[in-house]
């Protein structure tokens, strides 16, 4: 924001600086060691300003005179302390490189110690009048009075800033921080200073101000972030350092909560009691209410993961020292945010300044262009997955905050439609990208990708209310947060989401970013345009993006950010979906199995074993897999039909056969799939998944996927059972008692062969063999199908009709024995029927169903791996059978007719060899009647089947046989 001194009025022109010698020059000419004065006096102490038209003037004098004052320091510093001499050493480089970012220019990458450097003017704070000095006794006393806690620079803090390690260093946070003292204030208190007489709660020495139109304050809400002051060390009035301390909760209501977390800019703006803290130094009572404040530039390092909920974010924040340049007055500051004790946040290299309005207006920007910016031609650039160039709309982008990246990208993010929780930017008030955007991967000066949005900024915008007071402009932190969620958006865009439902964008860490701000958007402004310019991208394990950002309010470069970084870092919806932890029943009085640890396999494990962190679903031995890579999951709500593991005999994690457990589900008497049948018995679908699931997690907790070095998925491939009893809403709780008979390994898979039982504790409810495989993604994606000969392949063309399409409430789907409503039902559409045909005669029917990638089973079945539950094309097999009953019209003589959802007594077999994935387009069922029985008060149906997925036959069942009786 300030203009280059060049370009000042006369009035407060300033001259150029005197060249001042190297401290090494200054030591080799030293007499003696002379006493050393504390160094706070030294940033505090500079050569008048003069007037430069003078040949000689008494300025120079004073330059010179301050030219061996610095001499004697010095030469003190080297002898007495090493660590104080390079602590001011790089001090001096710092205002330097302020000078010439302030002017615009782009900082001098130097070796303070090696090299000749500009001191600008700092200057001693100067006097406040009498009428406003403190009283004595509102003041503490200097003795009594907390110092900051300050830590020596080491050598390798003033390297140059092209040194990481560098960066890392200046970042580095205290073990603990300074302990809190002097003024408290509630957030009602900050509330007074953000739109109050601040003497109400500064005391009166600072009356004189409370008539000032513009003070420096802090925000209003909702803008006003700090939740409360816990002290201030400070002496009121004086100009000179500080310190402040302020805490912000996360909570679950946080307006601006963004998948149960803090965004990154909302966590910069949290740290924003530097306000506060400058105001009680009293920089208003040195200006007529004329002045505002701006932020000029800092240096950002984000430590660690974005805030949760119920994180407490603590921050010490420091005014470090004072400059000015005529009447325009800057100030340094720093500051760290810990939760729980360690850090989240610092922020280094502060600088803020105090602006007229035609200071403000008068600014040259940001004279940064991407063409001059030297970058790393050898970082990664992975090319996007999928054809991202084009125009986006409003609408386009209001899609993707919204969780639908389909709706904005089209096919490339087709599988988005199966997550759980799809990987997204802020949506309603804080979306900041509300305009017209055009991608380029290959555009930009560096032709390695280019995103550009404009967007209109209308005076009635939320963030002008309440920041300022009486001076309202757009926070550069939302400025910031904007240029992240454009970054998102390139992600998302390259199609690095499709795979990683569930994960969120943050801040890369470890990794120093710079910001300038030379700008302002206020309610006059007309146009703002992000820009962004990437440096590099790469698309994983944990997909990150760095580039160059750059605002622009209509054609002034106001905001500028040096190789920021975003990552796409696992997370996992439970995290934003708290209420599935409370077990839903809570009415079980059974043990809970617990691992050797202690580690208890209760409901909130369960359900974390679909959607949580993996070791918090099976123990510590499953850590491996709470990062980037992935582990077969259990199906989630509302597939999910696991309560509790109630006993477990032999040793989890050591994939011995013999492995025994008991898993309990609590059946909910007004659970979905009773509403969604015709008749309250629970599905065979959900009942043969309520008994498969315990094989899941057995095969899970005995440290299967621990086995190999490769990601493995889960899928079912064999089953024989006979299902003894039917199970209704009033049953209470089933057991599923299984054990672990055979384990083979070969070509990286895992084969595991179970025997189980189901039972409540009033009956046998079912018995079955089953075996499952773990597989690599290779043999998923080199699945050949079934055995198909040229009569099954054929039966898909023959015997075709009018397809009949079923809806809600037609003859199919009414009465006590139909179909069952849409959300369970797993054909669409007859599309084959010959009563008399198949291989006995006794018919033949084929049915459709479209695959919809959105549908309900693929966000259930599983988590990062969607794939059609085996036991829906079980179901759909079971659905078209029914149909063939309902159509031969078998049910019409009885009083109360009614499906069982499989034949009792009757043992059936199935073979899976395939899935069904999002991206396929149809899947077939075929039914051959072999066999019709009529007994007393029902019949029924014996079939063989078979499932399609675009024409190729990956399931077949044998024996399965539906019975229709009379309840009447």
């Amino acid at each position: 924001i300030v203009p280059d001194p060049s370009q000042m009025p006369n009035q407060i022109r300033l001259p150029k600086p005197p060249q001042l010698m190297s401290v090494a020059a200054l030591s080799r000419q030293s007499d003696a060691p002379r006493p050393l004065e504390h160094a706070a006096e030294v940033n505090q102490r500079a050569p008048a300003v003069h007037n430069e038209t003078q040949a000689v003037s008494p300025a120079v004098a004073a330059a010179m005179q301050q030219l061996e004052h610095l001499h004697q320091q010095h030469s003190q510093f080297l002898v007495t302390q090493e660590h104080l001499h390079q602590q001011y050493l790089a001090h001096q480089h710092a205002m330097n490189q302020l000078l010439l970012s302030v002017r615009g220019q782009a900082p001098v990458q130097t070796n303070p110690s090696h090299h000749n450097v500009i001191r600008p003017q700092v200057v001693k704070s100067q006097p406040l009048p009498a009428s406003v000095q403190a009283p004595k006794q509102h003041l503490e006393s200097e003795a009594s009075r907390p110092k900051p806690v300050t830590r020596p620079a080491t050598k390798s803090e003033v390297k140059s800033k092209d040194s990481s390690d560098t960066h890392l260093l200046s970042h580095t946070v205290a073990p603990t921080a300074p302990e809190p003292s002097g003024l408290q204030l509630d957030y009602e208190g900050l509330k007074v200073h953000a739109s109050g007489r601040i003497s109400e709660i500064f005391g009166p020495i600072f009356k004189p101000q409370d008539a000032h139109l513009i003070q420096t304050r802090m925000p209003e809400p909702p803008l006003l972030l700090a939740g409360r002051m816990t002290g201030l060390s400070a002496e009121a009035g004086s100009m000179k350092t500080g310190t402040i301390w302020t805490e912000t909760d996360v909570n679950a209501d946080s307006w601006w909560l963004h998948v149960g977390r803090m965004p990154a800019g909302i966590m910069i703006e949290s740290g924003q009691a530097d306000l506060m803290l400058i105001s009680y130094l009293g920089i208003d009572l040195l200006s007529d209410g004329d002045r505002a404040y701006r932020l000029l530039g800092c240096e950002l390092m984000y430590h660690d993961d974005l805030p949760e909920v119920g994180d407490t974010l603590c921050y010490d924040i420091h005014v470090d020292g004072h400059a000015n340049q005529g009447p325009i007055r800057i100030f340094f500051f720093h500051y760290d945010c810990r939760i729980n004790g360690k850090p989240r946040l610092t922020v280094r290299q502060g600088q803020a300044g105090f602006f007229t309005k035609e200071e403000l207006a008068n600014s040259a920007g940001i004279l940064w262009t991407p063409e001059s910016q030297d970058i790393d031609l050898d970082s990664p650039l992975d090319p996007p997955e999928g054809a991202v160039t084009g125009e986006y709309s409003v609408q386009d982008i209001r899609a993707f905050s919204e969780g639908r990246p389909w709706e904005c990208f089209g096919s490339a993010c087709l599988r988005t439609q199966t997550h759980t929780r799809t990987p997204r930017i802020q949506a309603g008030e804080m979306l900041f990208l509300n305009g017209p955007l055009t991608l380029d991967p290959k555009g930009g000066p560096w032709k390695r990708g280019y995103l550009r949005c404009e967007v209109d900024i209308q005076s009635k915008d939320w963030f002008f209310d309440g920041h300022f007071k009486n001076d309202p402009c757009m926070p550069g932190t939302l400025m910031f947060e904007g240029c992240l969620q454009a970054m998102a958006f390139v992600l998302t865009a390259y199609g690095y989401t499709n795979r990683r439902d569930g994960w969120r964008f943050q801040p890369m860490r470890k990794r120093a970013y710079p910001l300038r701000c030379r700008g302002q958007v206020t309610p006059k402004s007309k146009k703002l345009i992000y820009e962004v310019f990437i440096e590099s991208v790469s698309s994983g394990p944990e997909p990150h993006l760095v580039a160059d950002l750059l605002c622009t309010i209509d054609g002034l470069k106001a905001f500028h950010a040096r190789g920021m970084g975003l990552e796409l870092v696992p997370d996992y919806p439970i995290s934003t979906s708290p209420e599935l932890l409370r077990d839903p029943s809570q009415r079980h009085g059974d043990p809970i199995a617990t691992d050797a640890n202690g580690f208890p396999f209760d409901w909130e494990a369960m359900i974390k074993s679909a959607l949580g962190r993996p070791s918090e679903a099976f123990g510590a031995m499953y850590k491996p897999f709470d990062g980037f890579r992935q582990v077969a999951r259990l199906p989630g709500p509302p597939y999910h039909f696991m309560s509790r593991v109630t006993d477990i005999q032999g040793n989890l994690g050591t994939c011995e056969v013999g492995t025994k457990i008991t898993l309990a589900y609590d059946i909910p008497p007004s659970a979905w799939y009773f509403s969604e049948s015709a008749y309250p018995t629970m599905p065979f679908c959900v009942l043969l998944e309520a008994a498969l699931q315990p094989c899941g997690w057995l095969a899970s907790a005995v440290g299967s996927a621990l086995t190999v070095d490769e990601d493995l998925s889960f899928r079912n491939l064999d089953g024989e059972g006979r299902l003894l009893a039917e199970l209704g809403p009033e049953d209470g709780t089933l057991y599923t008692e299984v054990e672990i008979t055979n384990i083979s390994k070969s070509a990286g898979m895992i084969i595991e062969a179970f025997e189980l039982r189901c039972y409540t504790k009033d009956k046998e409810v079912y018995e079955l063999k089953t075996v499952f495989g773990f597989f690599p993604q290779v043999a998923l994606d080199n699945q050949v199908g079934l055995p198909t000969s040229e009569e099954q392949r054929g039966a898909l063309t023959q015997s075709s009709i009018e397809p009949i399409v079923f809806q809600d409430g037609d003859a199919y789907t009414c009465g006590s024995a139909a179909l069952p409503k849409t959300m369970l039902r797993m054909i669409d559409r007859i599309t084959g029927w010959d009563k008399t045909g198949g291989t006995a005669g006794l018919g033949f029917a084929r049915a459709e169903k479209d695959v919809d990638p959105s549908e309900w089973f693929f966000k259930a079945h599983f988590f990062q791996d969607p794939v059609q539950p085996g036991s829906l094309g079980i179901e759909a097999m079971i659905q078209l059978v029914q149909w063939i009953m309902l159509e031969n019209g078998v049910h019409r003589d009885m009083k109360k007719p009614r499906f069982e959802c499989l034949a009792t007594e009757m043992p059936m077999t199935w073979q899976y060899r395939g899935q069904v994935l999002p991206e396929n387009k149809v899947i077939g069922t075929t039914v051959d009647v072999v066999d019709f029985i009529q007994e007393d008060g029902a019949c029924v149906l014996v079939v063989n089947a078979s499932l399609w997925v675009d024409n190729k036959r990956i399931y077949q069942a044998s024996g399965l046989a539906m019975r229709l009786k009379d309840e009447g």
